[in-house]
């Protein structure tokens, strides 16, 4: 594919890739968002102070990571469908545990985890969604 702009390829994207790339973009910032408010209880509480860097660490990586997806999908590339949509997995899982959780709002928060992740997985194994990427 050509990176040339006058490729009307390159400047059309179908709405499921562009579903898929604003999911991700979705996810990685509310995965950065988590982190932060990890860091800020951390901060509040002075018991998970050594806890807290370690557990940032590895919510931003997993934002860098679903990131990275993203890009590949807007790049159009073939091998980021694959990692999306197995960080959809991990979505339901993630969702569907929030949801059996205590509180209101830990049920609602696993309701919207869920419900996105389940439109991701019907995304990402879209025969469209599989068309719109280079071979």
């Amino acid at each position: 594919m050509s990176d040339d702009p006058t490729d009307a390829r390159a400047v059309r994207r179908p709405p499921l890739l562009l579903a898929a790339v604003g999911i991700a973009v979705l996810e990685t910032a509310a995965l950065v968002a988590y982190s932060v408010g990890i860091g800020v209880s951390d901060l509040q509480d002075s018991g998970n102070l050594a806890a807290a860097p370690v557990e940032i660490a590895i919510y931003l990586l997993f934002a860098v990571g679903v990131a990275v997806c993203g890009v590949g999908l807007w790049r159009r590339r073939r091998s980021a469908r694959t990692p999306f949509g197995v960080v959809q997995l991990f979505g339901v899982i993630i969702g569907w545990t929030l949801t059996q959780g205590d509180g209101d709002l830990t049920h609602r928060v696993g309701y919207v985890v869920l419900a996105v992740a389940v439109v991701a997985i019907a995304v990402v194994l879209s025969p469209r969604l599989g068309d719109a990427l280079d071979p």
